[in-house]
């Protein structure tokens, strides 16, 4: 008997792959699985671009735990190699003969451990208008999505980085605002499913972290008991599922076949070609105090994981990944405590540590700030950081205000840490972007670039920036 491999509801979606593996995400359609239920449903087969034979198929457990889920690890792969594949669901545990004819199709890439150059799409926060109902009101902020994967299929890139505010949990602030799991899964759903989000995330590795907006705005600022015991864990549960299980932050069994457990943490690291990523997140670890020196934006583990990280393999390009802005900061009356500004004490140590460490390819990437701008910043003795910032995806005219504009910003200037001495000078030689917009970077053993786009994907050339290594 023949089955037909359906669609996913969402996805599939490419994830992390390293040399010869990768993740692969996709979930049914709501409620066709309740807790407790979780059969070995879906279905998979890949091959190597310009091959005709197709792998034997993989099938996979979908959860209904998670929300009717699955994630699927695909081994034994040619690192650099380029994939295509086909991947859905069938409704019966039984190996039988499938019809492939109504699955999803897309492609990815492993990484090249010595390649000398990596290439990938950047941006972040993408605004769209919820209504009572928990539906999206409009297409227009899956339209920039459609730019990227055109521009992904022409240029070809590694991956894609995802910034923060990946879904706004809270787009009327507090009217209609997700409050549980279905509501914040319903979420997830509606906004992962629309098309042209979908074919990028299907056709094109991705990495994600969230911000604020997963969760409520300025987490955890307005935090309470009742927050913190129904808000938090239905928030987290959803990012669990649909943007930390496809990461590197879940982690994997031993033979690194399956997900083994749920993620203690969600910052997380990875390398492609020349280039080592340290994806922080600054928004769960938070520690808030009305002394600003025992503020903490990130937990002592992570910071000292970010200690260690700097001084492995020093020659390699090291990029730091942080939802909200390391530098430049805001004039006053526009600064604010929700930044690193507003963490001078912990961002001192963490920039001492790129002043001392070994290694001096340095790069910021950031978002949250509804524009796009390049900054550098020279440390005491002369090391550079180099800092990209690439924010709205899409963000309504109506919020106009909440963009970040250049007579906002404080340059150029010094950067001072906790105790009020001077940490370098900071510049920004280039345009502040602040409209919709979504960024090409560029990583050599020369140097970098920073490429910008409009939501039309032109090219906005004086806030793009063209660096070398000093």
């Amino acid at each position: 008997m023949t089955r037909i491999v359906e669609r996913f509801a969402v996805g599939p979606i490419v994830g992390e792959s390293g040399d010869t593996h990768v993740r692969v995400f996709g979930a049914l359609p709501q409620g066709r699985l309740t807790a407790g239920q979780k059969f070995l449903w879906g279905r998979i087969r890949w091959r190597e671009e310009g091959q005709s034979q197709w792998s034997d198929v993989r099938r996979f457990r979908l959860n209904g735990n998670f929300d009717g889920s699955g994630v699927v690890i695909l081994n034994g792969l040619r690192p650099g190699g380029r994939y295509e594949y086909q991947a859905g669901w069938v409704s019966d545990e039984e190996p039988a003969e499938l019809d492939w004819s109504a699955a999803s199709e897309g492609s990815f890439v492993t990484n090249q451990p010595d390649a000398d150059q990596t290439r990938f799409l950047f941006g972040s926060c993408c605004y769209r208008f919820v209504g009572f109902d928990g539906k999206i009101q409009d297409d227009r902020a899956d339209k920039i999505f459609a730019e990227m994967s055109d521009l992904s299929t022409r240029e070809k890139p590694d991956f894609v980085l995802f910034g923060g505010d990946q879904v706004y949990a809270d787009s009327l602030y507090n009217i209609g605002a997700a409050d549980n799991r279905e509501e914040f899964s319903s979420l997830y759903r509606e906004s992962f499913a629309q098309p042209k989000l979908a074919r990028l995330l299907r056709e094109t590795n991705s990495y994600m972290i969230l911000d604020d907006h997963e969760i409520e705005n300025n987490w955890p600022e307005r935090a309470n008991a009742d927050r913190w015991t129904s808000k938090y864990p239905a928030a987290i549960k959803a990012y669990q599922i649909y943007q930390a299980s496809h990461s590197p932050a879940a982690p994997l069994n031993e033979a690194g076949t399956y997900l083994d457990r749920d993620p203690d943490r969600f910052w997380y690291t990875f390398s492609r070609g020349p280039a080592d990523f340290f994806v922080m997140d600054v928004r769960t670890e938070r520690v808030l105090s009305r002394w600003s020196w025992q503020r903490r934006m990130i937990s002592e583990e992570q910071e000292q994981a970010f200690v260690r990280w700097l001084d492995t393999d020093p020659d390699r390009i090291k990029v730091l990944v942080t939802s909200v802005v390391l530098f430049p900061e805001q004039r006053r009356p526009f600064r604010g405590k929700d930044a690193w500004e507003g963490f001078r004490y912990q961002r001192q140590r963490l920039l001492t540590a790129m002043a001392q460490s070994r290694s001096r390819k340095l790069v910021v990437l950031s978002g949250d700030v509804h524009a796009s701008l390049y900054a550098n910043l020279t440390l005491n003795g002369g090391k550079q950081v180099h800092s990209w910032t690439c924010s709205g995806l899409f963000w309504p005219t109506a919020l106009m205000a909440f963009r970040w504009y250049r007579p906002m910003i404080r340059v150029p200037g010094l950067l001072y840490g906790g105790w009020g001495r001077p940490l370098g000078q900071v510049n920004v030689p280039g345009q502040v972007f602040s409209d919709n917009a979504f960024s090409m970077v560029a990583f050599t053993e020369e140097g970098a670039r920073f490429d910008l786009y409009d939501r039309r994907r032109r090219h906005v050339a004086e806030a793009s920036q063209e660096i070398r290594w000093s």
